[in-house]
């Protein structure tokens, strides 16, 4: 009888959790809205009026010339990592005015503003359009990452479904292992509760 509820009442704790997973599973197996939160954004490239590369250095291990908004770029890649560089005079290109930036980055988003809307402003961690998706953006690789509320919510469904859910990596450690705990107990209860009543038939 003591098997029998302690069997019901870890049933009963593990319904939502296992739910949750259950829900959450069918949604990364399906993928539903995948396609624009993980859409990959770049800047809008143009002809070019010439190509010009110069010639490279020693350190450089691949080259791109590009054309955007901004004018042309130089990227050259080196054992550290991607660099721009003055096609002219062969320097170190730096980081540009925020309102570059900007510019560059409204033009990019430019071929989808349904999703990004016309405009991007600066926040304190990068920039954000006005439909609120933030937008970091690499000069050196001429990258730019979009992460909006879709992208959020996602992120939030796998946090459910691998159990993060207090944002402490200990606390949802121990969080599991309870979880796997109750789950093999309640298996094992099972099948102890067939067999005996297998016995007594």
């Amino acid at each position: 009888m003591m098997t029998g509820k302690l069997h019901k009442w870890l049933g009963v704790i593990l319904l939502l959790p296992l739910l949750g997973w259950c829900a959450t599973g069918a949604i990364f197996l399906f993928q539903p809205g995948y396609g624009d939160a993980y859409k990959k954004l770049t800047p809008r490239y143009y002809s070019l009026p010439g190509l010009s590369i110069p010639s490279g250095r020693n350190e450089w291990l691949e080259v791109r010339q590009v054309q955007t908004v901004l004018g042309t770029h130089l990227l050259a890649k080196t054992k550290d990592g991607w660099q721009q560089y003055n096609a002219d005079t062969m320097a170190k290109r730096g980081l540009p005015a925020s309102a570059d930036i900007k510019e560059l980055l409204e033009d990019a988003i430019s071929v989808d503003q349904k999703r990004y809307g016309e405009s991007v402003a600066k926040s304190a961690d990068g920039y954000v359009t006005a439909s609120g998706v933030r937008l970091s953006f690499d000069w050196d690789t001429l990258s730019i990452e979009q992460y909006g509320k879709d992208r959020a919510l996602i992120d939030a469904l796998y946090d459910i479904h691998y159990l993060r859910w207090t944002g402490n990596r200990k606390v949802d450690n121990v969080v599991a292992i309870m979880g796997l705990c109750c789950l093999v107990l309640t298996t094992v209860l099972g099948v102890t509760l067939i067999f005996s009543r297998r016995s007594v038939r």
